[in-house]
């Protein structure tokens, strides 16, 4: 999608979403962006289908009456035909001039005739194409149609796993906090996780100078700002390799990014 605009497309308005710390199965609904053009525009596709398929119809029904119409032309030629053969049987008791006109028809009805059968191949082609170009457009409103369902799909998200919904932050003008309803998001912009809470990791920084002493798997112990009696036993997961700096650091302290997995909940 684009970047989200009034009433466009590709408008990111978040609508609706699980509340934060709600538990949900794999496949429940958990995000649904605003989706009501789209939705519009689906009924707009639908309604051109319905139309194509229509009309694709009535065209088959007039190619059928226009090949029928046509063979019923070829069949009145040949009964011409035939008619001015069974004249011509007759020339011995007729006149010269009724003998040459008799020869003049019969070779008028044969040439029509001819002329009709060659017709015939080229008819076949024609119908052939009309047809073919008919079902191309109708098989694209089919595609479109398609496109546009799978287009207001995507503005509802669903739960890939079961887990607890953990809501990121935003900056809100100068505030930053939770992301919520009726907020606009852009493109790429993480607002969501879905966390398997039965085991669940921390991700740190360590002075790269302390990080020297840690190895994978030794023990730790973790606390929270908001539970100050709350102490959970953790293991050192992953160490990273690369320091960087910090962001309220001075530029020569460099931190390491440190993962702990928790052992309890």
């Amino acid at each position: 999608g684009g970047r989200g605009g009034g009433g466009g497309e590709f408008s990111l308005v978040l609508q609706d979403a699980a509340k934060p710390g709600a538990f949900v199965k794999k496949g429940d609904p958990v995000a649904e962006f605003d989706r009501q053009y789209m939705l519009t525009r689906l009924d707009d596709y639908r309604a051109s289908v319905i139309q194509t398929e229509a009309s694709f119809k009535k065209m088959q029904s007039e190619l059928a009456v226009a090949r029928k119409a046509h063979q019923q032309t070829i069949d009145a030629a040949k009964g011409d035909l035939d008619k001015a053969k069974l004249t011509m049987k007759t020339a011995p008791v007729m006149g010269a001039i009724e003998t040459e006109r008799a020869k003049l028809a019969l070779e008028e009805a044969q040439a029509r005739y001819d002329q009709l059968l060659k017709e015939v191949k080229f008819m076949d082609q024609s119908l052939a194409s009309e047809t073919k170009n008919a079902q191309i457009e109708l098989q694209q409103s089919r595609i479109e149609l398609r496109r546009a369902e799978a287009n207001a799909d995507r503005m509802v998200l669903k739960a890939p796993i079961d887990g607890m919904v953990v809501m990121q932050n935003m900056f809100r003008g100068s505030e930053f906090d939770q992301v919520k309803i009726g907020d606009q998001l852009f493109p790429g912009f993480p607002f969501m996780q879905i966390v398997d809470a039965s085991s669940m990791v921390v991700n740190a920084n360590v002075n790269q100078v302390d990080v020297e002493r840690m190895r994978i798997g030794m023990k730790a112990s973790v606390r929270f700002d908001a539970f100050p009696d709350l102490v959970l036993p953790a293991k050192v997961y992953a160490i990273g390799t690369v320091a960087k700096s910090s962001r309220y650091r001075p530029d020569w302290i460099k931190e390491m990014a440190v993962v702990l997995k928790l052992e309890k909940m």
